[in-house]
């Protein structure tokens, strides 16, 4: 097997057409035929069902599929660090980031980062801290935006941001109407909660209401907070997420925003995997966020 087979394998599995894939690997049908049939034969099972007009992945061609993405990345990867040895800081920086405040730490540190290191590229991807983590552990992340609870046995890495928790309610709702800035646990308690589906945020929030002895009842669990507004836009119920997560709500959402009382946190941490040895990019970048937040000065 090598990279050449994996790259024409991708294609033909994003395209499910022979015809397709051949044209844009410009190359004739039969030797793109014949490197898929080695394959084949070489990993021992069947990637495609064939049918008259188009392919379908089979169990084996799926999980194929994810593997070989993994490893064309880990190859450009290889090659941008490759690249920072000989050419000094330069590349491509992989880095993640959960929603809610990721995108707008990422946005702040690149911004000024571009401005040390013109030549660097960036490859961003969004996901949830577990996702996050199961990148980061497998190199296809340098970085990773998180949020507590975070890993400590898997992961290193320091404190960025500390935002309060809050409870997104319906505009209708008798609690939206009231003066108070915030809103009791024992007043959400009775509510249907629209939470994150992350586990061990479920067990945080789990824990706030063990604190009065009470249950909550989750009725929705979403992996994407951009999602919890709209979800509280249609009554579903009372969304609890982190504040940052009020910036994506348009102005004509019918909810009202108020914090949890007592107060709850959410601290956001850069992070990378403590097995792996930081590159000179990657250094350089997590220095610079350092200083950005102040970090290790008297």
């Amino acid at each position: 097997m090598d990279l050449r087979q994996i790259r024409y394998f991708l294609t033909v599995a994003e395209e499910l057409n022979i015809t397709r894939a051949a044209d844009r690997l410009h190359l004739s049908q039969p030797p793109l035929s014949r490197a898929l049939m080695e394959l084949e034969s070489e990993l021992g099972c069947t990637l495609f069902t064939r049918g008259k007009r188009h392919l379908t992945l089979t169990a084996e061609g799926l999980a194929f599929k994810r593997r070989g993405e993994q490893l064309l990345t880990l190859v450009d990867m290889t090659k941008t660090e490759i690249s920072e040895m000989q050419n000094g800081i330069s590349g491509t920086l992989y880095i993640g980031h959960v929603d809610s405040n990721g995108p707008t730490l990422a946005a702040e540190w690149l911004a000024s980062f571009k401005r040390l290191y013109p030549n660097v590229t960036y490859n961003l991807w969004c996901g949830n801290v577990d996702d996050l983590t199961d990148r980061l552990k497998a190199g296809l992340l340098d970085l990773a935006i998180t949020m507590t609870p975070t890993n400590y046995d898997l992961l290193d890495g320091f404190k960025v941001f500390s935002e309060d928790w809050v409870a997104i309610i319906p505009a209708e709702d008798p609690l939206a109407q009231s003066e108070d800035e915030c809103i009791t646990l024992d007043r959400l308690v009775d509510n249907d909660l629209i939470i994150s589906s992350r586990r061990s945020r479920e067990e945080e929030i789990r824990s706030w209401f063990r604190e009065i002895k009470k249950d909550p009842h989750f009725i929705v669990k979403t992996a994407h907070s951009s999602n919890a507004a709209k979800l509280v836009n249609k009554n579903l119920g009372i969304a609890l997420f982190p504040a940052s997560v009020a910036k994506n709500i348009s102005s004509g959402a019918r909810v009202v925003i108020k914090k949890i009382a007592p107060a709850k946190y959410v601290d956001y941490l850069l992070t990378w995997d403590n097995e792996r040895h930081p590159n000179a990019l990657v250094a350089k970048f997590i220095a610079h966020v350092k200083e950005l937040c102040g970090i290790g000065k008297e």
